[in-house]
């Protein structure tokens, strides 16, 4: 019998080619968040240091003085925002990215159990060709006693 030949397995080789494709893309998008989340926190730290200087200074400062931390720390509110926001894109397209890699994997397994079910068949029809073979023989022999 003629070796074991999965009709689509160029099919499934290329949908385990995308499913790579797809992991690659969802951990940048997972570095990246991790990194805009510690760029938020790095933001956050230096807006908590600021705040205590401006307290500390608080009696021995000017009003100059005091209207520029104001200033500072109204500039690190928004770019605060502005990290939230980008966060919650990156996040956004985290979730899309995980959606499309599922959707791949789905179809890639599809296709590992069609091969898996083929192979059985295969299998099954070698045992049946040696039972016909041994059959055969045995009638054969039979035949020639």
């Amino acid at each position: 019998m003629e070796k074991f030949n999965f009709k689509f397995e160029k099919v499934l080789d290329y949908k385990k080619t995308i499913e790579n494709h797809k992991k690659n893309e969802y951990g940048k998008i997972q570095q990246k968040l991790t990194e805009e989340e510690k760029a938020l926190e790095e933001y956050c730290e230096f807006k908590d240091e600021l705040k205590n200087r401006k307290n500390q200074s608080y009696k021995k400062t000017n009003i100059a003085n005091l209207q520029l931390y104001n200033n500072y720390l109204n500039n690190m509110n928004e770019l605060i925002s502005v990290q939230e926001g980008i966060i919650n894109q990156t996040k956004e397209e985290l979730k899309v990215a995980k959606g499309e890699l599922l959707e791949v994997s789905k179809e890639k397994k599809i296709f590992e159990r069609l091969k898996e079910n083929k192979y059985e068949e295969y299998l099954y029809d070698i045992k049946k060709e040696e039972e016909k073979l041994i059959d055969t023989i045995v009638s054969f022999k039979a035949s020639t006693h």
